[in-house]
């Protein structure tokens, strides 16, 4: 598999191990709790995920385990980032291009898919 499928997946799983070895070594969490949530991570992002199929169960890890919600809201903001770049040049070009009906859909799509997360 390609590094580019891999590289958000390994970067969300990167982050919450980061996260639960912290919270362990401060006693925040246990180490019941801890494997609780490598199970559900292993269970629910397995290794053949692209990134735009972890990008949609993302927003879902937190409503299990609420310890994830850093991972979550961490993920989300850079996935924002990254796109509203790229939506704000397509739509740039289409309204270049006159294509209003198209700008204003891509437009919409963006806000409801923002919403949505």
């Amino acid at each position: 598999m390609p590094n580019e499928t891999k590289n958000l997946l390994f970067q969300v799983e990167q982050d919450i191990a980061k996260m639960l070895l912290n919270k362990l070594e401060h006693f925040e969490i246990t180490f019941e709790k801890a494997s609780q949530i490598a199970k559900f991570i292993l269970a629910t992002l397995p290794n053949n995920l692209s990134d735009e199929q972890v990008m949609q169960i993302i927003p879902s890890l937190d409503d299990e385990f609420t310890e994830l919600a850093g991972v979550v809201y961490k993920h989300l903001l850079d996935y924002e980032e990254t796109h509203k770049e790229e939506v704000i040049k397509n739509v740039q070009d289409l309204v270049t291009h006159k294509d209003f009906q198209h700008a204003s859909s891509l437009i919409s799509d963006y806000f409801n898919r923002k919403l949505k997360y």
